[in-house]
């Protein structure tokens, strides 16, 4: 009897498989989606990547894994913006998304998860130089993790929504350059420096709400006078130093912070 039962659960699992590489074959051929471009149909995701970019088309990621580095420059649609829509996705390894002016309208959409093991920032959102400002950008539930480096760094973000969890194996979780009159939520850490370091960009009038800042000997690092005026909405911070702040720094505008066990000063003057 139970011999009976393993060759028709073999049997059930081969026609299964016969059918999900039917079902992908389907979506990769005449009668696939025209609308969308499907991630699994390329050879890798960079190509993936080129080929929504060229025909100016949302890209999926359908739930699995696929192999970074992959780099997202939609300098041609500069002015509409790009979709990209994850399922539950895994990204092993680095993505960077810019473009070679001033942009609108980027759209990460689903749950997407980034895995990386590199020295630098695993999502890099913008140029370093500030050259090629991310307008109007919205991130629904971004998940990164990077056990070599820092993990996400926002280079120069207006009017953007966010939920961003940057989990550092190093010392910066997430690293906000320079970003004005946005709202982001989520989480960060970082076992050997800070969870978030501010600058030295102008960061202003942006809303912090609901942040998990943890597992990091410093919470939050803000030792520019370029911010100013933002606002933290009950944020919890349990870390052994909450805030490292200059002489020069300007007031965070916190909102009842929620101290964990771990911390073992709110704030500090460096």
């Amino acid at each position: 009897m139970r011999m009976g039962y393993l060759a028709a659960s073999a049997t059930f699992f081969a026609v299964m498989a016969l059918a999900s590489t039917s079902a992908l074959a389907a979506d990769c051929g005449a009668d696939a989606d025209a609308d969308e471009a499907n991630a699994k149909c390329y050879p890798t995701l960079q190509a993936a990547v080129d080929a929504a970019l060229a025909a100016d088309l949302p890209l999926v990621l359908p739930r699995g894994s696929y192999r970074g580095p992959v780099v997202i420059d939609y300098t041609a649609h500069a002015g509409t913006g790009f979709e990209l829509i994850s399922h539950g996705a895994t990204i092993n390894g680095t993505l960077t998304i810019e473009c070679s002016t001033d942009c609108f309208y980027f759209h990460q959409e689903g749950t997407l998860f980034i895995n990386a093991n590199a020295p630098g920032y695993a999502v890099t959102v913008g140029k370093p130089d500030l050259s090629d400002p991310q307008n109007s950008i919205k991130f629904d539930h971004l998940i990164v993790n990077n056990g070599g480096g820092p993990a996400v760094q926002l280079n120069y973000v207006l009017d953007a929504d966010l939920f961003i969890v940057a989990d550092s194996g190093a010392n910066i979780g997430l690293d906000i350059e320079q970003m004005q009159f946005s709202t982001l939520h989520g989480a960060a850490s970082a076992p050997y420096g800070t969870a978030i370091n501010f600058g030295p960009g102008y960061i202003f009038a942006n809303t912090f709400q609901g942040l998990d800042l943890e597992a990091s000997p410093v919470c939050i690092s803000d030792m520019s006078n370029k911010t100013t005026n933002n606002t933290w909405n009950s944020p919890y911070l349990n870390c052994q130093t909450g805030l490292i702040y200059g002489h020069k720094t300007s007031t965070l505008g916190v909102n009842n912070w929620q101290l964990g066990g771990a911390v073992r000063a709110s704030s500090v003057e460096q």
